[in-house]
């Protein structure tokens, strides 16, 4: 029992002498999953007498786009076909399994159906279904204080909130042979998401926890969670995956967040770990105390008890805390010092390690002389220890010594009158330098 193209099947002749049905479904919407085939009933039409739970041999079935046709005798799925068209019922065919771009389906049909020997019609119960194919959107989902690892670029440091807000996933059905048999199996009509949504939700929250956790290895900020619908999805679905695809036949396809915040107490700790910050930088400490200290001066010169009282307190103030902001913006700039230097002398240490002296006598720091143009040797800018062992820094790696400050020939020890113009081979024993 299989299906051929209607085309083909008019032109064999299998619609010869039989009574026919015409069976259909109409458009599936987003909140049904799967329904029952229909036998429309026109005012000309001449098969009065088919039944209800009967393919006749020739009969034609359409498959619409986002659709999988499955035909179902007493239970068992015995064909089905995703692949949008017209064809033709026929029972002398063995099932043509019409897969039309989803997945290898052979597995399933093994499992849920049975194979029919070619030859004689159905006597059985037999059925149509379709099953929606298409992404099911619009699944609203909602959470509360679910802990996440908020980073703070700007000061990079990291503290645990509680994240709080909704979105909205999308799910397709990616096997409809074991989404009919494990779960939708055998409805009089239709079968409505509705019936589904409350386990999925409740599935998806489970896994939305550990999702989460992964995300926050990135080191992102807890309101850039809406840049990552992709990852979140991919990320539920290595959870809920193994469960909902090999029993269900169902796949997350995408989890998008619409809104997120965090609780009162997340807030409070988001803004005591930004003042933390700001305290330890010793530039931003002493902008700020400069402010503070501005503000206490004009208070001051506002005081009732006139601005002498006033800015006695202020220098009060100033000797209890120990510090002033002179002393701050003083550490700040020597810090700032310090790191130039440090960046200078890593640049400075680059460029010497790069340079080398040519044959020719030209000092260069690219790959070819920039005098006669002779190629840079492998071990310029190093030097060769008296035990030929080849160095770049200020000490032999092998035995220790300390790096001549004139260059010596290695094997016989000649030095050369003027260090910056060298044969590129020893006079005295022909050693290459």
């Amino acid at each position: 029992m299989g299906l051929i193209k209607a085309a083909l099947g008019a032109a064999g002749g299998v619609l010869a002498d039989q009574w026919v049905d015409f069976i259909t479904c109409d458009s599936l919407s987003g909140d049904i999953l799967m329904a029952q085939g229909k036998k429309p009933q026109q005012a000309r039409s001449s098969n009065t007498k088919g039944s209800e739970n009967i393919i006749s041999n020739g009969s034609k079935i359409n498959v619409s786009n986002g659709q999988c046709m499955i035909i179902v005798e007493n239970g068992k799925i015995v064909d089905f076909c995703s692949e949008p068209g017209q064809y033709v019922y026929n029972t002398q065919l063995q099932p043509s399994l019409f897969g039309g771009g989803l997945k290898d389906l052979g597995p399933s049909f093994a499992q849920v159906g049975k194979r029919f020997l070619a030859g004689g019609a159905p006597t059985d119960q037999q059925k149509v279904y379709y099953i929606n194919t298409k992404e099911i959107l619009n699944n609203k989902i909602g959470w509360g204080k679910i802990p996440f690892r908020h980073y703070d670029p700007e000061f990079d440091k990291s503290i645990v909130v509680q994240v709080q807000g909704f979105g909205m996933y999308t799910f397709k059905i990616a096997d409809p042979l074991l989404f009919y048999t494990n779960l939708a199996g055998n409805v009089a009509d239709s079968y409505t998401k509705d019936t589904l949504l409350t386990t999925m939700k409740a599935e998806v929250m489970s896994a939305l926890n550990p999702a989460l956790g992964k995300i926050a290895q990135t080191k992102i900020p807890y309101d850039e969670l809406i840049l990552y619908p992709q990852q979140l999805g991919e990320y539920i679905n290595e959870n809920v995956g193994p469960r909902w695809g090999s029993s269900r036949g169902i796949e997350i396809i995408s989890f998008a967040v619409e809104s997120i915040t965090v609780d009162e107490e997340s807030a409070k700790k988001i803004a005591q770990l930004q003042e933390t910050a700001i305290h330890t930088d010793a530039g931003m400490a002493g902008a700020r105390l400069v402010t503070a200290q501005a503000n206490a001066m004009e208070n001051a010169a506002k005081n009732p008890g006139g601005a002498m009282a006033g800015f006695m307190g202020v220098n009060m103030a100033q000797g209890m805390g120990g510090t002033n902001a002179g002393d701050l913006l003083k550490i700040a700039n020597e810090q700032k010092a310090e790191k130039q230097a440090q960046a200078n002398q890593a640049a400075a240490n680059n460029v010497s390690a790069d340079r080398w002296t040519c044959a020719c006598g030209q000092v260069n720091t690219g790959k070819f002389c920039d005098e006669c143009g002779g190629k840079k040797p492998e071990n310029a800018g190093g030097w060769t220890c008296v035990c030929g062992t080849a160095n770049t820094g200020k000490f032999c790696s092998e035995c220790g010594k300390v790096r001549p400050s004139k260059i010596v020939c290695a094997k016989c020890g000649w030095e050369p009158d003027d260090a910056g113009k060298l044969p590129k081979f020893c006079p005295e024993c022909g050693e290459k330098f």
